[in-house]
């Protein structure tokens, strides 16, 4: 692996790219139905679940005591009853010459509360009913029977005689009645019922609202993290008033301005990088030229030279000789190709002495020349002269490999290639489309399309390459550059191989 494959890896690693990250791509985490919702929502449903936990243990509780307080209050009342009517049946009996006192007696037991009275005569026939019974059937109206049954206790009952001179006319029955005590009860749980739920209601929207404002720098930082996620390091989150968040947030911002020196860190790193392998292959460049083409220029004059003195040989002698000299020739020829070839490979020796336009045209043009019946244009618009010999060379590559890969392996009749300089936004945007058979998505990147992504990333601009519209393949490639001379050139030029 190469030293900018490495520090472009490093880089990637950095900007927490899931997909370049050692362990692979992350998958979401799986939640419970519970975990999918917000943590408001969680507080709020807790708080409903113990409020309904509490309210029913309070019922248990007020149905417990009710139904101990209306026995206590049922046996009193009853007490009190049984000794009033018998000192009332007693008093009407003793009276001088009594005579019905059986019909007058609900005229004097009548309003006991907790009771039931029923007079019946010597036949068990129900003479009247005391007026306190309406009044305990209209509470016994308004109270459900769900709660009457869970408060109602078992009720007691007494008889009492009533004579007359001495003769048993009838008798008073008088039974508890619980109705009144379970109305009371009824009434002051409803109205506790309300008051909680009020009070429930109140909590329930103060813990929302205060909730919500304590949860809201949590959708911040993590709006922040997805910011860190997409690279963009310099995102910093406002300080909040709860100690503990601001604390969160103070850290999240020295991470960020830690990501964002580490990255410039490696661009720095990654464009020297690419700036030393720029000089290696131009020093390289320059010694095959300036080393090895004067050899192989001498040897051709020397071989030249001796073809001359066969002349003067025996003709058998100078025909071999001239054989020999004629392999030797070849050879040198051979030689001469793959030197230019490799000077043409390592660094275009014109680069950074012609135009960039020029030695574009001129590759584009070696390219018609060695594929025929395939058709290359190149188009440039607002392009200078140099731009440095990163950019230069960045350029010059991308073309070389996008059309290479088009021809070998796309099977391309026609290559379209665009460039076009934007000097207020200090950008190159290069496009080159064809018509070939196209990528596979899933397709790996050999070490050409590598290399182009190492280059352009060290440079601090971006690339893309999908499927072209109706076939073929697309490649965008975006470049921060500045002239390194001021001249444009005159207008844009259109230049094509034909």
């Amino acid at each position: 692996m190469t030293p900018a494959r490495n520090a472009a890896k490093i880089a990637a690693g950095i900007t927490g790219n899931p997909a370049s990250a050692p362990g692979g791509p992350s998958r979401p985490a799986s939640f419970g139905w519970w975990q999918r919702h917000s943590l408001r929502a969680q507080v709020l449903a807790a708080v409903v679940a113990i409020n309904l936990c509490a309210a029913l243990l309070a019922v248990v509780v007020i149905i417990a005591n009710a139904r101990r307080a209306t026995e206590a209050e049922m046996l009193s009342s009853l007490a009190v009853a049984e000794r009033f009517v018998q000192e009332t049946v007693e008093r009407l009996a003793s009276a001088e010459g009594a005579t019905g006192s059986l019909a007058q007696l609900p005229l004097h037991i009548s309003g006991l509360r907790h009771v039931r009275i029923r007079i019946e005569d010597q036949a068990g026939t129900a003479l009247d009913i005391a007026p306190a019974e309406a009044a305990e059937e209209e509470h016994e109206g308004g109270v459900p029977a769900w709660f009457t049954w869970l408060v109602s206790v078992e009720g007691q009952e007494s008889l009492i005689p009533v004579v007359e001179n001495g003769a048993l006319v009838g008798q008073v029955r008088v039974a508890g009645e619980a109705s009144d005590e379970i109305a009371e009860v009824w009434e002051d749980m409803s109205d506790l019922a309300v008051l909680a739920a009020a009070v429930n209601i109140a909590i329930l929207v103060a813990l929302y609202l205060v909730l919500g404002r304590l949860l809201m720098p949590l959708r911040t930082l993590s709006a922040g993290l997805h910011e860190l996620e997409a690279g963009r390091f310099e995102h910093r989150l406002a300080t909040p008033r709860v100690r503990e968040l601001a604390l969160i947030a103070d850290r999240f911002n020295a991470l960020g301005a830690a990501l964002k020196a580490a990255r410039d860190d490696n661009a720095r790193l990654n464009e020297r990088l690419v700036s030393v392998q720029d000089d290696e292959r131009r020093q390289i460049a320059s010694d095959l030229h300036d080393e090895l083409g004067p050899c192989v220029f001498g040897l051709r004059a020397n071989l030249e030279s001796i073809e001359r003195l066969t002349a003067r040989t025996e003709p058998a002698l100078g025909q071999r000789m001239g054989e020999r000299i004629a392999t030797m020739a070849d050879i040198l020829n051979r030689i001469q190709c793959l030197n230019r070839r490799l000077l043409r490979k390592i660094r275009p020796m014109a680069l950074g002495h012609v135009p960039l336009a020029a030695v574009l045209a001129d590759l584009v043009a070696d390219f018609e020349s060695h594929s025929p019946g395939r058709r290359i244009t190149l188009a440039t618009e607002g392009l200078a002269e140099r731009y440095g010999d990163s950019v230069d060379i960045t350029l010059y590559r991308c073309i070389q490999e996008a059309v290479t890969n088009a021809l070998r392996h796309g099977d391309a009749r026609n290559i379209a290639i665009s460039l076009r300089a934007d000097r207020r936004a200090g950008r190159i945007d290069l496009t080159i489309e064809d018509d070939g058979t196209g990528i596979a998505d899933d397709a790996p990147h050999g070490f050409g399309l590598i290399g182009m992504e190492e280059r352009i990333g060290a440079l601090g601009g971006k690339w893309s390459i999908i499927a072209a519209v109706p076939s073929g393949t697309r490649i965008d490639v975006a470049i921060p550059a500045h002239p390194t001379e001021f001249g444009l050139s005159a207008a844009p030029e259109r230049l094509a191989a034909q």
